[in-house]
């Protein structure tokens, strides 16, 4: 992997030059010398990114929300309510937090809602663990299960892959969902994360394994396109995604393409907002609320 090769992938999670340069160095010797410990290292990296700590504009407004407690059995998940009504499933990315939607969710209770989060294993006021697992998917599921019927769905980045796995289960009920910024599936992801690590391709045939695990599913169909048609009780449920033109992250170019598969979906693109701020901007926050109250 060149440095050139990485240039094309911008990352949601940034590491300090002085810790990315002895990893990535770690990863081209031992990824062609002892690829079975370079896919050990790899798999750890992404289970224990570091937790991003919650600022506090954003734990002043968890605190005012009512507080959840959702027990997934291997860990008791922090979660957040505010509003009454319909409920309406908000699910963060990767080193994200509840806290993420502190726009959006007041939005939702306003507007008839009730805006429930929850903060992943090792994010916001949630244990420590590991993230970026099977557990994780896991976890979501029994999310899902505990609300019961939902009215929607919405999901940022990471988040959306997980969300697009665990609606795959036969049992999940949900009318509507909304993904912000998604990961198109999980090849774009592992190249992500690889190319900026300088993991060698000659490594790409282990890492798909151990994502076939996390998402119980052939690597080949853990996408929007395979995943989405499957999803919740009513099957293909009405879905929104929202991109930006400006996404370092994840290019617009990958939901155009996602979207080919997908006719029923619709498509809001913004511009300027990036892969964050689309989050907490008012015109997204408008279009989302009346795509969910349309009948």
């Amino acid at each position: 992997m060149t440095a050139a090769a990485n240039q094309s992938n911008a990352m949601v999670v940034k590491l300090p030059l002085i810790v990315l340069a002895p990893l990535r160095l770690y990863f081209q010797l031992a990824g062609r010398i002892v690829p079975q410990a370079a896919e050990g290292a790899f798999r750890w990296l992404l289970s224990h990114m570091p937790r991003r700590g919650l600022s506090a504009h954003e734990q002043a407004f968890l605190d005012g929300t009512e507080r959840l407690a959702f027990d997934c059995g291997d860990a008791v998940l922090a979660g957040y309510s505010i509003g009454a009504g319909p409920v309406v499933l908000l699910v963060h990315g990767l080193q994200g937090s509840a806290a993420n939607f502190r726009a959006l969710a007041p939005a939702l209770a306003h507007a008839g809602y009730r805006a429930v989060m929850f903060d992943a294993v090792n994010h916001g006021n949630s244990p420590p663990g590991t993230a970026f697992s099977g557990r994780s998917v896991q976890h979501l599921r029994c999310v899902i299960k505990k609300l019961g019927p939902l009215h929607a769905i919405v999901c940022h980045s990471a988040g959306a892959y997980l969300t697009m796995l665990a609606l795959c289960e036969p049992a999940a009920s949900v009318e509507k969902c909304v993904y912000l910024a998604p990961y198109p599936d999980i090849a774009t992801t592992l190249r992500t994360f690889a190319d900026y690590l300088w993991v060698p391709r000659t490594m790409e045939p282990r890492l798909r394994r151990w994502f076939e695990d996390i998402g119980g599913m052939p690597f080949e169909q853990q996408s929007m396109r395979h995943c989405l048609p499957r999803h919740g009780t009513t099957r293909n449920p009405p879905c929104l995604f929202v991109h930006d033109t400006d996404d370092r992250h994840i290019p617009l170019d990958c939901t155009y393409a996602t979207l080919r598969h997908l006719p029923h979906a619709r498509l809001h693109v913004t511009s300027g907002l990036g892969h964050f701020h689309i989050l907490k901007e008012p015109g997204v926050i408008a279009h989302i609320v009346e795509f969910l109250q349309r009948p």
